[in-house]
């Protein structure tokens, strides 16, 4: 059908070639090369289930006519629409089918709010002392004289700096090795990290000894600091809206004591969730205790 489009008429997710559809019969086919109707058994199928938002619908009201479709989106609406897609598509991947973006200026960000690289390189160092010393308590002295030998000490936060002043009880020793997990995304933000596990990667396949490798630690610092720089802000900053949908669904599970469908690990998605929100300076905080992660 040349001179159509086809999308669902709930969510707007548009099928590929490659998609397939199954039938009672069970053939599998690209549906809309046959217009519902299954090349085995010619069964008309009239409604056609979305694999996108899970909704069943008519199966002609997926057509539409260029023709009487609204107005051509302006060439910035265009590339908001790309990156709705572009999310959709990863939060379908992994299992949250039913969050959609419908208010396009959600996904617009300001480039020059992000933190700098060299803050960025500051707070990575700070996470791994933290991690590394909830790990290892009895290494607590040394690393806390590498922070304040290197200047690091007054970039730890308020919060974290109670690790290193008194004992901190097992299930806060636990919960602050996490950071890793944070520290690794931002790691990936000023490209010491080429591709960012997936958030449904198993959290033990993940190599972090090579990557705290790249990092001057229990050493003077240099120039490492300097020459940090960010990749594709747009990258870092669909990851961050992945994240905070992502974190809105398991809150809404929590509350409403639903079922969680998704594939994501939890404790990864919201540790992303906080450092790049602290990234992007969200709701206009630069501090790390007061980041915001409330959706």
């Amino acid at each position: 059908m040349p001179d159509l489009t086809i999308n669902c008429p709930k969510c707007e997710w548009a099928p590929e070639p490659s998609d397939r559809w199954t039938c009672e019969c069970g053939f599998s086919w690209n549906t809309f090369e046959t217009k519902g109707k299954c090349p085995n058994c010619e069964n008309q199928w009239e409604t056609t289930s979305c694999p996108a938002c899970g909704n069943d619908s008519p199966h002609e009201s997926w057509y539409v006519d260029p023709s009487i479709a609204p107005p051509p989106l302006s060439a910035h609406d265009q590339m908001l629409t790309k990156r709705k897609r572009l999310i959709e598509a990863q939060l379908i991947h992994y299992g949250i089918r039913n969050s959609r973006i419908s208010y396009l200026p959600y996904l617009d960000f300001d480039e020059s709010q992000f933190q700098s690289p060299y803050e960025v390189g500051c707070r990575i160092l700070v996470l791994w002392a933290v991690a590394y010393t909830a790990s290892f308590s009895e290494e607590k002295p040394e690393v806390k004289n590498w922070l304040m030998a290197v200047g690091l000490w007054e970039k730890v936060s308020h919060a974290e700096k109670l690790l290193f002043q008194k004992k901190q009880p097992k299930r806060v020793l636990i919960h602050l090795t996490w950071r890793l997990q944070a520290m690794l995304v931002l790691c990936w933000c000023v490209d010491l990290v080429t591709e960012l596990p997936s958030l449904d990667a198993d959290v033990d396949s993940i190599d972090f000894e090579s990557i705290i490798d790249q990092l001057p630690v229990f050493d003077d610092l240099g120039d490492f600091l300097e020459n940090l720089h960010y990749r594709a802000k747009e990258e870092i900053f669909i990851e961050n809206i992945i994240n905070e949908i992502a974190t809105g669904y398991f809150r809404d599970n929590f509350l409403g004591k639903k079922t969680d469908d998704s594939t994501i690990n939890d404790g990864v998605s919201f540790e992303r969730h906080q450092a790049l929100n602290w990234v992007r300076k969200f709701g206009g905080i630069s501090e790390w205790d007061e980041t915001l992660t409330s959706t």
